[in-house]
């Protein structure tokens, strides 16, 4: 078994692998050695794979090393090419999302959109290379702008059947943030179709199920480019 770590800002993720599938995912309740031993309990793993935009405790690592294989994975591990793109800015969770495209779509280009705190746009060719991307405002981040930097308009809560016009100030709102969003992924999509004909779409991040019925969704995206990259040294 492999059990994946996932160290961001917010939250401490974990996902265990049996193979290629996902046997369990959480959250740590904690970055100590105490919660994740919790989380491995008697179950047999053969490597512990973290990737982490945190520093994580030196002591930590030691001791988990002291018990079993270790990897911290890094850009170099990665399969993705770089002709025209200065991967030195590129994050690891985006990397990570295009190994990922490179696993469900072998051989065809694909843009991965993931809706998180940000929007990141990712293109990826039929031969692996990352060919560009764009990060936008996320839909939390818009809603909260607008009632942060302005006297009267109210903060939001959105809503997943939401219509392009709406009817009075909170359904304005609510279609500035939804359906301008939506129609931002749709001009995306549409230039990088003019690109790649047989372009591949694919959805994840937390508020990729607002959009579920327009494009398809995976919310276990991450943890299958993870995965994926730990096959090559497990």
């Amino acid at each position: 078994m492999i059990l994946c770590f996932d160290f961001g800002n917010t939250r401490l993720k974990y996902a265990l692998f049996d193979g290629l599938g996902i046997c369990d995912t959480g959250i740590l309740e904690d970055l100590t050695f105490f919660s994740i031993k919790k989380v491995i309990g008697s179950k047999p793993i053969s490597l512990i794979a973290i990737c982490s935009v945190i520093d994580i405790p030196e002591d930590l690592i030691e001791s988990l090393r002291l018990k079993y294989p270790i990897h911290l994975i890094a850009k170099e591990d990665t399969r993705i090419l770089f002709s025209n793109y200065d991967s030195s800015t590129l994050g690891l969770d985006r990397i990570i999302l295009a190994e990922a495209c490179l696993a469900k779509f072998p051989h065809q280009p694909c843009l991965c959109i993931c809706l998180g705190t940000c929007i990141t746009f990712n293109l990826i060719s039929a031969t692996g290379e990352f060919m560009g991307g764009a990060i936008s405002p996320g839909l939390i981040m818009r809603a909260t702008s607008m009632s942060t930097f302005t006297d009267k308009l109210p903060l939001i809560s959105l809503r997943v059947n939401f219509s392009s016009w709406g009817t009075d100030t909170n359904s304005n709102l609510n279609a500035g943030v939804m359906a301008g969003v939506l129609f931002e992924i749709n001009g995306f999509i549409s230039d990088a179709k003019n690109r790649f004909p047989d372009l591949q779409v694919i959805l994840t991040g937390g508020d990729a199920e607002y959009f579920r019925d327009q494009y398809p969704v995976d919310m276990n995206l991450a943890w299958k480019g993870l995965i994926s990259m730990c096959q090559r040294f497990n």
